[in-house]
């Protein structure tokens, strides 16, 4: 698998960019990605705080958390990263324009995460500031995310699931798979909890079902298993 180094970059690093950063690297755990992932800003105004506290709110409403603190982009970070990812338009246009007045000639790497749409469409991000109201914070959270599970399947990378129940009603569905199993069912189903490895599935008919040969390479004994690339996108929708 091919490793990664992406910088988000807004102009304070305060608000977008470190909610940015925090939920890549969320979904990078999901998807068992291994990539390098920062933020930076474009001006001095929070160099060494902590993120904004609404960006802070809105991570925390979604069981995330950053310990992410504030610091300014520099030339190296071009030559360093393989993205350099704009927050939005005006964000990208001022990096092209501080790359020219440092001298940097190969600026093919810097992109906008909002060219990463769902169905090929370029959402304008919302423009965080810490003047905008937590609504604002709570929609861009959402337009964040999806483009970046948009970012990582435009790579074309391998994303691997781990099947650990997350959840009480995970134990609750397992209880009940147990019981039913304890009066004459199969343990050799794919939704069984013996199970660890459960192939995703092509349907072709309510009462055929056939395993798809690239999600089922996994063993007995494994507790993960490596997707194609259609079960790749349905698994990250659903994150």
């Amino acid at each position: 698998m091919t490793f990664k180094k992406l910088l988000f970059v807004c102009m304070g690093n305060s608000c977008s960019s470190p909610m940015a950063e925090t939920i890549m690297q969320t979904l990078m755990v999901k998807t068992s990605l291994y990539w390098e992932v920062d933020s930076a800003a474009l001006r001095t105004w929070n160099i060494g705080r902590r993120p904004h506290k609404l960006c802070l709110k809105v991570l925390r409403e979604h069981g995330l958390r950053s310990d992410h603190f504030c610091r300014l982009l520099t030339v190296q970070d071009f030559y360093y990263f393989d993205y350099i990812i704009a927050m939005n338009e005006h964000i990208f246009k001022e990096l092209l324009l501080w790359a020219d007045a440092n001298r940097i000639l190969d600026t093919s790497h810097v992109i906008m995460l909002g060219a990463y749409g769902k169905n090929g469409k370029s959402p304008t991000i919302i423009d965080l500031s810490p003047a905008r109201k937590l609504k604002a914070f709570r929609n861009a959270y959402y337009q964040i995310k999806d483009c970046c599970k948009e970012l990582i399947l435009g790579e074309q990378v391998s994303i691997v699931r781990y099947n650990v129940p997350s959840t009480d009603d995970d134990d609750e569905e397992n209880a009940y798979q147990v019981k039913n199993m304890s009066h004459g069912d199969s343990t050799e189903g794919p939704d069984s909890p013996y199970s660890l490895v459960a192939p995703c599935h092509k349907s072709s008919s309510k009462n055929s079902v056939s395993p798809c040969s690239v999600c089922s390479v996994g063993t007995p004994q494994s507790n993960k298993k490596k997707l194609c690339h259609k079960c790749g996108q349905k698994f990250l929708a659903q994150l």
